[in-house]
Protein backbone atom coordinates (compact mmCIF):
# COMPACT_ATOMS: atom_id res chain seq x y z
CA UNK A 1 0.00 0.00 0.00
CA UNK A 2 1.44 3.40 -0.97
CA UNK A 3 2.50 5.79 1.83
CA UNK A 4 0.21 8.65 2.80
CA UNK A 5 2.71 11.26 1.62
CA UNK A 6 3.14 9.62 -1.78
CA UNK A 7 -0.60 9.25 -2.19
CA UNK A 8 -1.18 12.89 -1.29
CA UNK A 9 1.41 14.07 -3.83
CA UNK A 10 -0.14 11.89 -6.52
CA UNK A 11 -3.57 13.31 -5.75
CA UNK A 12 -2.25 16.88 -5.89
CA UNK A 13 -0.77 16.22 -9.33
CA UNK A 14 -4.01 14.64 -10.52
CA UNK A 15 -6.40 17.24 -9.06
CA UNK A 16 -7.90 19.85 -11.38
CA UNK A 17 -7.30 23.35 -9.98
CA UNK A 18 -10.65 24.50 -11.44
CA UNK A 19 -13.07 21.90 -10.05
CA UNK A 20 -10.72 20.57 -7.30
CA UNK A 21 -11.50 16.94 -8.16
CA UNK A 22 -9.53 14.20 -9.87
CA UNK A 23 -9.26 15.23 -13.51
CA UNK A 24 -11.62 13.77 -16.01
CA UNK A 25 -10.09 13.37 -19.48
CA UNK A 26 -7.04 15.48 -18.55
CA UNK A 27 -5.65 17.84 -21.20
CA UNK A 28 -2.48 19.96 -21.11
CA UNK A 29 -1.95 23.50 -22.41
CA UNK A 30 1.26 25.07 -23.77
CA UNK A 31 2.57 26.16 -20.33
CA UNK A 32 2.47 22.54 -19.09
CA UNK A 33 -0.46 22.71 -16.65
CA UNK A 34 -3.31 20.23 -17.00
CA UNK A 35 -7.07 20.43 -16.40
CA UNK A 36 -10.23 18.46 -16.96
CA UNK A 37 -11.21 18.76 -20.61
CA UNK A 38 -14.67 20.02 -19.69
CA UNK A 39 -13.33 22.47 -17.06
CA UNK A 40 -10.86 24.20 -19.37
CA UNK A 41 -13.39 24.31 -22.23
CA UNK A 42 -15.96 25.94 -19.93
CA UNK A 43 -13.23 28.33 -18.82
CA UNK A 44 -12.68 29.30 -22.49
CA UNK A 45 -16.36 29.72 -23.17
CA UNK A 46 -16.94 31.91 -20.10
CA UNK A 47 -14.05 34.19 -21.06
CA UNK A 48 -15.26 34.41 -24.65
CA UNK A 49 -18.71 35.46 -23.50
CA UNK A 50 -17.25 38.21 -21.30
CA UNK A 51 -14.42 39.25 -23.65
CA UNK A 52 -15.26 38.04 -27.19
CA UNK A 53 -12.29 39.88 -28.73
CA UNK A 54 -9.73 37.69 -26.97
CA UNK A 55 -7.60 35.41 -29.16
CA UNK A 56 -5.33 34.14 -26.39
CA UNK A 57 -6.12 33.20 -22.81
CA UNK A 58 -4.15 33.09 -19.56
CA UNK A 59 -3.52 29.85 -17.70
CA UNK A 60 -5.67 29.83 -14.52
CA UNK A 61 -2.60 28.87 -12.48
CA UNK A 62 0.47 30.66 -13.90
CA UNK A 63 -1.24 33.30 -16.15
CA UNK A 64 0.95 32.39 -19.12
CA UNK A 65 -0.89 33.12 -22.41
CA UNK A 66 -2.05 30.14 -24.51
CA UNK A 67 -4.42 29.37 -27.38
CA UNK A 68 -7.26 26.91 -27.57
CA UNK A 69 -5.38 25.07 -30.28
CA UNK A 70 -2.63 24.16 -27.77
CA UNK A 71 -4.89 21.69 -25.92
CA UNK A 72 -3.37 18.20 -25.92
CA UNK A 73 -4.63 15.05 -24.17
CA UNK A 74 -2.35 14.18 -21.23
CA UNK A 75 -2.22 10.41 -21.58
CA UNK A 76 0.41 9.93 -18.87
CA UNK A 77 -1.61 11.91 -16.33
CA UNK A 78 -4.71 9.98 -17.33
CA UNK A 79 -2.88 6.75 -16.47
CA UNK A 80 -1.89 8.19 -13.08
CA UNK A 81 -5.51 9.11 -12.35
CA UNK A 82 -6.66 5.60 -13.17
CA UNK A 83 -3.98 4.25 -10.82
CA UNK A 84 -5.23 6.53 -8.04
CA UNK A 85 -8.79 5.35 -8.59
CA UNK A 86 -7.63 1.75 -8.37
CA UNK A 87 -5.68 2.62 -5.23
CA UNK A 88 -8.84 4.08 -3.70
CA UNK A 89 -10.56 0.80 -4.36
CA UNK A 90 -7.61 -1.04 -2.80
CA UNK A 91 -7.72 1.12 0.39
CA UNK A 92 -9.30 -1.70 2.30
CA UNK A 93 -8.24 -3.75 5.29
CA UNK A 94 -5.75 -6.43 4.27
CA UNK A 95 -7.05 -8.72 7.00
CA UNK A 96 -10.81 -8.30 6.61
CA UNK A 97 -11.23 -6.71 3.17
CA UNK A 98 -13.41 -3.95 4.64
CA UNK A 99 -13.07 -0.24 3.91
CA UNK A 100 -10.63 1.59 6.18
CA UNK A 101 -13.01 4.23 7.50
CA UNK A 102 -11.73 4.41 11.10
CA UNK A 103 -8.53 5.80 12.64
CA UNK A 104 -6.98 4.25 15.76
CA UNK A 105 -5.45 7.10 17.77
CA UNK A 106 -3.53 4.72 20.05
CA UNK A 107 -1.62 3.08 17.18
CA UNK A 108 -1.93 5.89 14.64
CA UNK A 109 -3.24 3.71 11.81
CA UNK A 110 -6.33 3.20 9.65
CA UNK A 111 -8.59 0.28 10.57
CA UNK A 112 -11.91 -1.17 9.47
CA UNK A 113 -15.00 -1.71 11.62
CA UNK A 114 -14.08 -5.34 12.20
CA UNK A 115 -10.58 -4.38 13.42
CA UNK A 116 -12.25 -1.93 15.81
CA UNK A 117 -14.29 -4.74 17.33
CA UNK A 118 -11.39 -7.20 17.42
CA UNK A 119 -9.14 -7.87 20.43
CA UNK A 120 -6.17 -6.00 18.91
CA UNK A 121 -7.92 -2.62 19.13
CA UNK A 122 -10.34 -3.29 21.97
CA UNK A 123 -10.42 -0.31 24.33
CA UNK A 124 -8.52 1.93 21.89
CA UNK A 125 -9.72 5.41 21.03
CA UNK A 126 -11.00 5.35 17.44
CA UNK A 127 -12.64 8.04 15.33
CA UNK A 128 -13.94 8.36 11.81
CA UNK A 129 -11.24 9.11 9.27
CA UNK A 130 -12.95 12.39 8.36
CA UNK A 131 -13.05 13.52 12.02
CA UNK A 132 -9.44 12.50 12.64
CA UNK A 133 -8.39 14.29 9.48
CA UNK A 134 -10.18 17.43 10.65
CA UNK A 135 -8.33 17.29 13.97
CA UNK A 136 -5.02 16.84 12.19
CA UNK A 137 -5.85 19.75 9.89
CA UNK A 138 -6.57 21.98 12.89
CA UNK A 139 -3.24 21.02 14.48
CA UNK A 140 -1.46 21.66 11.22
CA UNK A 141 -3.22 25.01 10.83
CA UNK A 142 -2.06 25.97 14.34
CA UNK A 143 1.46 24.97 13.40
CA UNK A 144 1.20 26.96 10.17
CA UNK A 145 -0.04 30.01 12.13
CA UNK A 146 2.87 29.74 14.55
CA UNK A 147 5.34 29.30 11.71
CA UNK A 148 3.89 32.34 9.94
CA UNK A 149 4.34 34.37 13.12
CA UNK A 150 7.94 33.18 13.34
CA UNK A 151 8.41 34.02 9.68
CA UNK A 152 7.00 37.51 10.27
CA UNK A 153 9.35 38.03 13.22
CA UNK A 154 12.22 36.74 11.11
CA UNK A 155 11.35 39.19 8.32
CA UNK A 156 11.19 42.06 10.82
CA UNK A 157 14.60 41.10 12.20
CA UNK A 158 15.92 40.79 8.66
CA UNK A 159 14.66 44.28 7.78
CA UNK A 160 16.05 45.68 11.05
CA UNK A 161 19.42 44.06 10.38
CA UNK A 162 19.45 45.41 6.82
CA UNK A 163 18.69 48.88 8.21
CA UNK A 164 21.53 48.53 10.72
CA UNK A 165 23.92 47.50 7.93
CA UNK A 166 22.92 50.56 5.88
CA UNK A 167 23.23 52.92 8.84
CA UNK A 168 26.59 51.43 9.83
CA UNK A 169 27.95 51.79 6.30
CA UNK A 170 26.78 55.41 6.22
CA UNK A 171 28.37 56.09 9.63
CA UNK A 172 31.67 54.54 8.56
CA UNK A 173 31.62 56.54 5.31
CA UNK A 174 31.10 59.79 7.25
CA UNK A 175 33.97 58.95 9.60
CA UNK A 176 36.14 58.01 6.64
CA UNK A 177 35.47 61.35 4.93
CA UNK A 178 36.18 63.22 8.19
CA UNK A 179 39.49 61.42 8.68
CA UNK A 180 40.51 62.14 5.09
CA UNK A 181 39.52 65.81 5.50
CA UNK A 182 41.43 66.13 8.80
CA UNK A 183 44.55 64.62 7.29
CA UNK A 184 44.33 66.90 4.25
CA UNK A 185 44.07 69.91 6.55
CA UNK A 186 46.98 68.61 8.62
CA UNK A 187 49.06 68.05 5.49
CA UNK A 188 48.20 71.59 4.32
CA UNK A 189 49.19 73.01 7.71
CA UNK A 190 52.44 71.04 7.80
CA UNK A 191 53.25 72.12 4.27
CA UNK A 192 52.74 75.79 5.21
CA UNK A 193 54.82 75.33 8.35
CA UNK A 194 57.55 73.68 6.31
CA UNK A 195 57.57 76.60 3.87
CA UNK A 196 57.72 79.09 6.76
CA UNK A 197 60.61 77.36 8.51
CA UNK A 198 62.51 76.88 5.26
CA UNK A 199 62.03 80.58 4.43
CA UNK A 200 63.29 81.62 7.88
CA UNK A 201 66.24 79.26 7.56
CA UNK A 202 67.07 80.67 4.14
CA UNK A 203 66.93 84.24 5.51
CA UNK A 204 69.17 83.30 8.41
CA UNK A 205 71.55 81.64 5.99
CA UNK A 206 71.71 84.74 3.79
CA UNK A 207 72.28 87.07 6.76
CA UNK A 208 74.96 84.86 8.27
CA UNK A 209 76.75 84.38 4.96
CA UNK A 210 76.60 88.11 4.27
CA UNK A 211 78.15 88.86 7.68
CA UNK A 212 80.80 86.19 7.22
CA UNK A 213 81.67 87.46 3.73
CA UNK A 214 81.97 91.01 5.09
CA UNK A 215 84.22 89.73 7.86
CA UNK A 216 86.31 87.89 5.32
CA UNK A 217 86.79 91.04 3.23
CA UNK A 218 87.64 93.03 6.33
CA UNK A 219 90.11 90.40 7.44
CA UNK A 220 91.74 90.41 4.04
CA UNK A 221 92.12 94.17 4.28
CA UNK A 222 93.57 93.95 7.78
CA UNK A 223 95.86 91.13 6.71
CA UNK A 224 97.14 93.32 3.93
CA UNK A 225 97.70 96.21 6.36
CA UNK A 226 99.47 93.92 8.81
CA UNK A 227 101.73 92.62 6.09
CA UNK A 228 102.59 96.22 5.22
CA UNK A 229 103.40 97.02 8.86
CA UNK A 230 105.46 93.86 9.21
CA UNK A 231 107.42 94.69 6.10
CA UNK A 232 107.95 98.23 7.31
CA UNK A 233 109.13 97.10 10.74
CA UNK A 234 111.39 94.45 9.29
CA UNK A 235 112.98 97.04 7.03
CA UNK A 236 113.56 99.37 9.98
CA UNK A 237 115.05 96.53 12.01
CA UNK A 238 117.59 96.07 9.25
CA UNK A 239 118.35 99.79 9.11
CA UNK A 240 120.71 101.88 11.17
CA UNK A 241 120.50 102.20 14.92
CA UNK A 242 119.50 105.82 14.58
CA UNK A 243 116.48 104.96 12.42
CA UNK A 244 115.46 102.08 14.65
CA UNK A 245 115.41 104.31 17.73
CA UNK A 246 113.04 106.68 15.97
CA UNK A 247 110.31 104.00 15.82
CA UNK A 248 107.63 104.50 18.48
CA UNK A 249 106.29 101.18 19.84
CA UNK A 250 102.99 102.80 20.83
CA UNK A 251 102.16 103.33 17.19
CA UNK A 252 102.05 99.68 16.16
CA UNK A 253 100.55 98.71 19.53
CA UNK A 254 97.61 101.04 18.79
CA UNK A 255 97.29 99.50 15.35
CA UNK A 256 97.28 96.04 16.90
CA UNK A 257 94.57 97.04 19.42
CA UNK A 258 92.50 98.53 16.61
CA UNK A 259 92.74 95.33 14.64
CA UNK A 260 91.63 93.20 17.58
CA UNK A 261 88.66 95.44 18.44
CA UNK A 262 87.30 95.16 14.91
CA UNK A 263 86.38 91.50 15.61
Amino acid sequence: MASTTTTRKMREEATCSICLHLMSKPVSISCGHSYCHSCIVNFFENLCRMQPWLETFSCPQCRVPFKMSSLRPNVQLGGLIEAIKEMDQEMSCEEHGEKLHLFCENEGKLICWRCDRGPQHRGHATTLVEDACQGYKEELQKAVTQLKQLEEECMKLKMFTAKQITEWNEKIEIQKQKIQSDFKNLQRFLHEEEKSYLWKLEKEKEQTLRRLRDNKVHLEQQSHELQSHILELENKCQGSAQNLLQVRPCTWRKDRRHLLLSF
